[in-house]
């Protein structure tokens, strides 16, 4: 129902005074994001037993494995269902490389190739290697979705998958024969992938019609198998598996597909 304003206005031939507009609210948003993820120390063994090949002596080994920091990418998809609550859906390479630490402890048990040392000197010398994809989806709730700053809060749940073990670690040593590829610890029944969840928080602000820039602190919380005592001589070791946390800081473009357009009273 029309105001009795807006009759009288109309009566004297004036112009009604138009109820003013709100800056429109992102309603659909899709992102493009890239960033910086920490690593962590998943395990080590100060003293494993390692037999020197062709002989029956053991040399001692501080062996450990750890996750190197990395870079972020993805691509996400947003959808509000009220102004201040929405769905959220993403794609990511998290990297996550897998690094290998040995060092071996003396005194070392003579032979003539020094074949244990090699293998050391080469998991020392190869750098993080492997990737992890995740998906996942969850809930995000903003405030102030129609000013210049809108932060924002996100819960996640979804999938990490592995492209290499978190636990076997092999490497090689070179005899008169040729080059030789040896396991140091064995994965039989590798788990590749594990369940994935976030915490996130950040903001939005507008950089013109239909974008925004976004800047995002995330905690992707996995649980990732360790080895937690020493190998055999066949290279099994006793396995158990243990929560990480990896923070990581993230920059977003976001293309604004919808936009709702408010009303302020």
């Amino acid at each position: 129902m029309r105001s009795p304003s807006f009759f009288f206005l109309a009566l004297l031939g004036l112009p009604a005074t138009a109820q003013p507009q709100a800056a429109p609210r992102p309603n659909v948003v899709l992102t493009i994001l890239a960033g910086a993820g920490s690593g962590n120390n998943l395990w080590g063994i100060g003293k494993q037993p390692l037999l020197v090949a062709g002989t029956a002596n053991h040399d001692t080994l501080a062996i450990g494995r750890s996750i190197g920091s990395s870079l972020i990418l993805g691509a996400s998809g947003t959808y509000f269902l009220t102004p201040n609550v929405g769905l959220h859906a993403e794609l990511s390479y998290l990297g996550l490389p897998l690094d290998s630490s040995c060092r071996l402890q003396p005194p070392e048990q003579p032979d003539a190739d020094h074949k244990n040392q090699q293998m050391c000197d080469n998991l020392q010398a190869v750098e993080g290697s492997g990737g992890a994809i995740a998906i996942f989806a969850g809930v995000t709730v903003r405030a102030g979705s129609q000013h210049a700053f809108s932060p924002y809060l996100r819960g996640s749940v979804g999938l990490v998958n592995m492209s290499r073990s978190t636990v076997e670690v092999v490497s090689s040593y070179s005899d008169s024969t040729g080059i030789l590829e040896r396991e140091i610890i064995s994965d039989p029944s590798p788990r590749h992938r594990s369940v994935m969840l976030g915490l996130a928080a950040g903001f939005t602000t507008p950089l013109g019609p239909g974008y925004q820039a976004r800047v995002e602190v995330r905690d992707i919380v996995t649980s990732l198998e360790r080895v937690t005592g020493r190998a055999t001589d066949l290279g099994v070791a006793p396995i158990g598996t243990r929560t990480y946390h990896h923070v990581a800081l993230v920059l977003g473009f976001d293309i604004v597909l919808e936009r709702t357009r408010g009303r302020r009273y």
